[in-house]
Parts: C-alpha cells; sequence; structure tokens
C-alpha cells in the first residue's frame, strides 16, 4: 500500500523519461511548431462578462473578423446591449443575455436558453472572463470585499463551466477557456484577494484538463490564458499605471490578438507576454526566502490604488 517497491520504482521512472523524450520530440514540439488556427465561423461562443475590457474586445474579434455567433453574458445590460449594437454595425452576429456569474441558476438559465434558440443551439466555445479586481492588505480589506471576488472570479469560472460543460462532453466536441492571470503564479503586495482568486483559476483548469483525459474527452479542449497588466478599464480605471523592471502594461489589441489566436490553435496555456512563462518558471524553481525576496526587488513591481484625488 501506498507506492511501489524501490526496484520498480527505479524501472518506471527510466520508462517514464524514455516515453517522455519520445512524446516530447516525436509528437507535442511538432504539434507546437506547426500548429494551424481552426475555423469558428458559424460557430456558438459563450463570453462571460463580454461588455467591457477583454471580453468586449473578444467578442468584437470572434464575431467580426472569425465571423463566429457571439453570445454575451453579463451583469451590466446597458453596455452588454452596447457592445452588440457595435457588433452587428460591424457586420458580425451577437446577444446578450443579462447574467449574474455568481448565481448558478442565472447561468444555467442563459445555457438553456442559449440551447434551445432556433438560431443558436450547442455552444462550442465558453470563454470564463467576468472579474472584478479588489485591491489591499488583507487587514485593510472587508470580508465582503473578498466574498465578492471569490463569488465571481473562482465560483463565478465554476458555475460556467458547469452550466456549458456537460453538452461538451456529451458530443465530445467543445472548448472551455478561461482568462486567468500574470497573479495565478505570483503573489503580490495588495493582492490578497484578487491573487487568491487566479491562482484557484489556475488549479480549475489544470483540474478540468485532467478530468477530461480521464474521461479520454479528448474532443473538449481547455486553454487557459495568463495575461499581465492589460490597458482595460479594470486596470486603469482602479490603478495607476503598473511598473516593471521588464515588462509593460499589454497594449490592449496585442492582447485579444495573442488569446484569439490561442484560442484558434488550442494551446493548453497562453502567456502574454511570452516571457512570463518562463519568469514563472524560474519562480517556483527558486522558491527559497531570500531569492524570492531580491528577485522582487529586481522586479520592482509596483502598482498603487486609485484615489478620489487621481485624475
Amino acid at each position: 500500500m501506498g507506492s511501489e517497491s524501490f526496484g520498480r520504482r527505479i524501472i518506471l521512472t527510466l520508462r517514464f523519461i524514455i516515453i517522455y523524450i519520445y512524446v516530447l520530440f516525436a509528437r507535442d514540439l511538432p504539434r507546437l511548431i506547426w500548429l494551424k488556427r481552426k475555423s469558428i465561423a458559424d460557430q456558438i461562443v459563450v463570453i462571460t462578462g463580454g461588455a467591457m475590457g477583454i471580453g468586449r474586445g473578444l467578442a468584437r474579434k470572434f464575431a467580426v473578423e472569425e465571423r463566429a455567433i457571439v453570445c454575451i453574458l453579463d451583469i451590466n445590460e446597458v453596455e452588454g446591449q452596447r457592445t452588440v449594437s457595435e457588433i452587428c454595425n460591424d457586420g458580425g452576429r451577437a446577444t446578450f443575455f443579462k447574467c449574474d456569474v455568481s448565481t448558478p441558476d442565472s447561468l444555467r438559465l442563459c445555457a438553456k436558453q442559449i440551447r434551445n434558440d432556433s438560431k443558436l443551439g450547442e455552444v462550442d466555445i465558453v470563454v470564463c472572463n467576468a472579474a472584478v479586481l479588489r485591491v489591499g492588505q488583507i487587514l485593510e480589506m472587508s470580508e465582503n470585499d473578498f466574498k465578492v471576488t471569490m463569488d465571481i472570479n473562482v465560483l463565478g469560472y465554476i458555475y460556467t463551466i458547469r452550466a456549458f460543460l456537460p453538452p461538451m462532453i456529451e458530443r465530445d466536441k467543445g472548448h472551455v477557456v478561461a482568462i486567468a492571470s500574470v497573479c495565478s503564479y505570483f503573489g503580490e503586495h495588495l493582492g490578497t484577494a484578487y491573487c487568491t482568486a487566479k491562482f484557484a483559476v489556475r488549479g480549475l483548469m489544470d483540474s478540468l484538463q485532467i478530468e477530461l483525459d480521464e474521461k479520454r474527452k479528448r474532443g473538449v479542449a481547455v486553454t487557459t490564458v495568463f495575461p499581465y497588466f492589460t490597458e482595460t478599464s479594470l486596470v486603469t480605471d482602479q490603478l495607476n499605471e503598473p511598473f516593471c523592471t521588464l515588462l509593460e502594461v499589454i497594449p490592449f489589441e496585442k492582447c485579444i490578438n495573442a488569446i484569439v489566436d490561442a484560442v484558434l490553435k488550442e494551446r493548453v496555456s497562453c502567456y502574454i507576454p511570452r516571457a512570463l512563462a518562463s519568469l514563472s518558471l524560474i519562480r517556483w524553481a527558486l522558491m527559497t526566502k531570500c531569492v524570492v525576496k531580491y528577485a522582487r526587488r529586481f522586479m520592482n513591481v509596483r502598482y498603487v490604488p486609485k484615489t478620489p484625488e487621481d485624475p
């Protein structure tokens, strides 16, 4: 009970190393090098938090340029309808559904409405994007700040996946996308609520991928996106411009283009910029107290919440 014998562990480890090298060079690397973008024309794409920010940018890109049929789910009806109008005026197809992602019944109702709509139907891609940003030190923030962050940024993702995943599993066809963050790998000052939530999203998507593998549902793709600070209202309305020694705030269109490319190529992970992948690996490989402390000084990540006096 518990584990294999010492001798068998050595044999299994050597076997794994040989298989790993073969799979890496014979299958994964060629696949990554020659990935092709899939067509999503006429497919149904659901985006939570699609009324503003990254969600709005993705909705426009998918509907207008990729010719998909986009369903925008958001609590903000005014901005949601405005985004739909802009997309339709540009020749795209989009529909708005008012939805509170922190409420499972609201998501289940939207999923049912989309599935039963003669102009829509089965969802091909669901993008979990709805989020809030609450910043502050753990003893200064209210309990409600933490609750709202978890309800939307974590449970909202879980409820969204639970609402739209079952038909994908039945058909063995679909794609689940989660907009995570650089904060999924790096805890930071003032980030006890937001970073905690984004760490949870990474764990959620890793676990979902393994669940689908165990079910042998290889037709359901999973993509997790890890962007650095991006020029969106979520950031610019609440923070003075973040600073970092090596990284600049990501231009909005660059972020949107990178996410769309990752979705169309069904990448498992998408780091924006790509250097974040290496930084994330280094962060966990060198996770000693002193090294992390001096690395933070070198990176010099700084962001300050806006005050009422700030423009």
